[in-house]
């Protein structure tokens, strides 16, 4: 769980270092649509990990209706506050979108292979 949380502040680090100067030359004024994108989308990660490893100790059928019914609660929750936010006005529909699908796709990947790595030494209780 811990090397989880290492690779998630090595991976915005590594994010901050490629992106600041893009941000500074092109994207400054829409400071405000990244940290949203960014912030939802590592909270996604966090729940979808943290999930994944609750629902490793149950049996085979509660761990599916766990992972893939949290993922739908998750995906549900994501564009729902994404419409919130764009149909409010509160931010910039174009950066705000792309950047929450970067930051998705790339948090997506660190909860993953977080799993991967954590999951092989948990016992799984069949049925």
């Amino acid at each position: 769980m811990i090397s989880f949380f290492k690779k998630l502040t090595i991976e915005t680090l590594i994010l901050l270092a490629v992106g600041i100067f893009p941000f500074l030359a092109w994207g400054s004024e829409y400071w405000f649509e990244f940290l949203c994108a960014f912030s939802i989308s590592l909270l996604n990660a966090i729940v979808g990990y943290y999930l994944a490893l609750y629902a490793i100790s149950k049996k085979n059928a509660e761990f599916y209706k766990i992972v893939y019914g949290g993922m739908l609660v998750r995906m549900a929750f994501v564009l729902g506050f994404t419409i919130y936010m764009i149909t409010a006005n509160f931010v910039e529909m174009i950066p705000f979108f792309l950047s929450l699908m970067v930051f998705y796709v790339i948090h997506q990947w660190t909860e993953i292979s977080g799993w991967l790595k954590e999951l092989p030494s948990h016992k799984v209780q069949i049925n």
